[in-house]
Order: C-alpha cells, then structure tokens, then sequence
C-alpha cells in the first residue's frame, strides 16, 4: 500500500521530495578523523572494510556527515564505553539526555 500516491489520487497535496539529513559526528582521536576525512591507506588500515568507503562517501562527497574534532573529557560516548566517575557519568547523562 503506497500511502503517499493514494493521497495523491484522492487530490491532498502532499510533499513527497525526500528530507536532507546532516549528521554531526564528534570524535577525540585524531586518527580516527584522518581516516574518516582522508583517502590514504597504511598498512594497518587496509582491513577496513566497506563501512569505512560508505562513511567516507556520506563526508566527501554527499557532505551528510560532518565530522567535529571533541576534547577527551567532554566525549558522551564514553558513558557507554568505560567505567566513569560518578561526576562524569552525570555530567555526560545531562548532555545526552537533557536530565
């Protein structure tokens, strides 16, 4: 069943153009940003596999993807990723979720 035709057969207006979506991406290790942003390959990168040439795709060629340079200590992932403070567990679960 194809919603947006049937609308369109019955005369609703409807916007179908696909949405534009831009991703931010945050990461402290800068050698995760160099290969994200650069088409070099070193011997310890070959094993990357096709995940890596999408994202690549998606940040130099389709611009979704931005990729931001974030200091260490203010990096929210790690509240998913290591045992934390209690400190920076909160501090983290306040960026994350507003609370």
């Amino acid at each position: 069943m194809d919603l947006i035709n049937e609308m369109k057969q019955k005369g609703i207006s409807v916007n179908d153009k696909q949405t534009k979506v831009h991703i931010k991406v945050y990461e402290d290790n800068a050698g995760a940003i160099e290969i994200a942003k650069e088409k070099k390959y070193r011997p310890r990168t070959k094993h990357l596999n096709c995940k890596l040439h999408h994202f690549r795709h998606r940040v130099e060629v389709t611009k979704e993807i931005n990729v931001h340079k974030i200091d260490t200590k203010d990096q929210p992932a790690d509240m998913l990723t290591k045992p934390l403070r209690e400190e920076d567990f909160v501090r983290h679960r306040t960026v994350v979720m507003g609370w």
